[in-house]
């Protein structure tokens, strides 16, 4: 019988024997999907510490520091909150990433194995919606700042009622180009920026600090009314705040075997996500809180959106050079984490029709149909209404995926049966793994309907960490009950 695939150090590589066989039978096996062997892979810790620092150095983390600080937590309270929730998630994180540092693939493909050759359209479907739906935010937050620049070379230009979409129709194109030209082009903005945007960020930090002891001393910049908050509503907001910050990378983290795909080492994802996210979280975490209560130290109003906070600025090199910190701190974050990350789905999905480049245009105009103009109109439903309402999807879909790898399948995987449509041992009951899927859309309702019957509320508000739970608890029962 014929090898099919091979070890590698801690790699799990087709053979050719491998390739031809996935080829005898109806597949997804394509130049965007196949397996990455160890030669072709690129990405060592810095990498993933530097992808970590674009993703988190970003003006979504910062503005969801702020948002806290806006809702009446104290400044240290949205700091222990957001590098708390951005720390658990690196556990789905670490865990889904070793199946592309073992396999070489990608998210579509671990999704695949999971719910069936015909059940994973359901899951990955949602995922690259999310993203495209956070493509589009990050672009009107981008467009916002890259407006600010135009209004300062071009008089008059703010006269125009429609000028704001301009710019953001500017932003989205940018975007776009960068994201056409695949995980290269990804890499270097990554390694490119991050030293930028940790000076800048820095610049931000000390901005505050010299406001306060211009007026008296480094403490004013920590009882100013929006750091100083009220304190006494932590508790009804903590684990409703915890959810939120964990959905916002839980996106990233469920597909983050996108990125291990590419990691030299097993090691090299480990150590580069460990280092990297923590540290990062806590340092945007505390440019967020010294920007917005520099801002009411300046102007006497706290601003949540620092485009809003550069726009107040008399300088224009002031203007320039924090609103092009606000556009790399978007690109970085915004490429790497939803518009690839969706394309990589969509191309995965539709792959006789989509490459990855056609799926770029296709991610790109989604995420224009999700209004993210409406979607930052204020604080409380960035925060609490959009991550609420992704983390009940995100939780099970996540809780599901880890089962099925860690405790039905203990991460020893056939690799040509992961790219058969047609059959093989991820092929469940007609392509769908039912017990995966009855399991999640269980969780999705129930854990939605929580949010109206007040003695279950603390099940919504924690939906991301309860849901992953009680779909790995679930799952892996079903799963043990049937002898798989």
């Amino acid at each position: 019988m014929a090898q099919l695939q091979r070890e590698n150090s801690f790699v799990v590589e087709l053979t050719p024997e491998g390739v031809q066989e996935i080829q005898r039978h109806k597949n997804i096996y394509t130049e965007d999907t196949a397996p990455i062997p160890l030669s072709g892979r690129e990405w060592s810790t810095k990498n993933f510490i530097t992808l970590w620092t674009g993703i988190l150095v970003s003006i979504p983390v910062y503005m969801m520091a702020s948002a806290l600080l806006s809702a009446g937590l104290t400044w240290y309270q949205a700091l222990f909150i957001c590098v708390l929730g951005h720390t658990l998630v690196l556990i789905p994180s670490i865990l889904l990433g070793k199946f592309g540092s073992r396999y070489g693939a990608s998210f579509p493909v671990l999704s695949k194995m999971v719910f069936g050759p015909k059940g994973t359209a359901i899951p990955t479907i949602i995922r690259a919606f999310m993203g495209c739906l956070w493509f589009g935010i990050q672009n009107w937050i981008g467009g916002t700042a890259l407006d600010a620049i135009i209004a300062v070379i071009i008089p008059g230009y703010t006269a125009l009622s429609f000028h704001s979409f301009i710019s953001f129709g500017l932003f989205v194109l940018i975007n776009f180009y960068i994201g056409y030209h695949g995980s290269r082009a990804i890499r270097f903005l990554e390694d490119f920026a991050a030293p930028v945007l940790i000076i800048l960020s820095g610049v931000v930090i000390a901005w505050g600090f010299w406001l306060a002891i211009s007026k008296g001393g480094v403490s004013n910049l920590f009882t100013t009314q929006v750091a100083g908050g009220n304190g006494e509503s932590f508790w009804s907001q903590f684990f409703p705040s915890l959810t939120s910050m964990i959905a916002f990378d839980a996106t990233i983290a469920l597909n983050f075997s996108d990125y291990t795909r590419h990691a030299t080492s097993e090691s090299a994802q480990v150590k580069g996500q460990l280092i990297g996210a923590p540290i990062m979280t806590a340092f945007i975490v505390f440019v967020g809180i010294c920007g917005t209560s520099g801002s009411e130290l300046a102007f006497g109003e706290a601003f949540w959106d620092p485009s809003i906070l550069v726009s107040h600025f008399d300088s224009p090199f002031v203007v320039i050079l924090f609103s092009l910190f606000i556009i790399l701190a978007t690109l970085t974050t915004n490429v790497a984490c939803n518009l690839a990350a969706a394309s990589v789905v969509f191309s995965s999905l539709f792959g006789k029709v989509l490459n990855y480049k056609k799926a770029v245009v296709v991610a790109t105009v989604l995420s224009i149909c999700f209004l993210p103009w409406k979607l930052v109109e204020n604080p409380e439903s960035y925060v609490y209404t959009l991550n609420g309402t992704l983390a009940v999807f995100l939780g099970p879909i996540t809780g599901v995926c880890l089962a099925a790898l860690w405790s039905q399948y203990r991460n020893r995987l056939q690799l040509a049966d992961l790219y058969y449509q047609d059959g093989g041992a991820y092929y469940y009951q007609g392509g769908w793994n039912v017990l995966a899927l009855v399991t999640m859309f269980a969780l999705f309702v129930f854990i939605f309907v929580c949010q109206f019957i007040p003695v279950l509320s603390w099940i919504y508000d924690s939906s991301y960490l309860l849901g992953c739970i009680f779909a790995f608890v679930i799952y892996s029962a079903l799963c043990k009950r049937q002898g798989r």
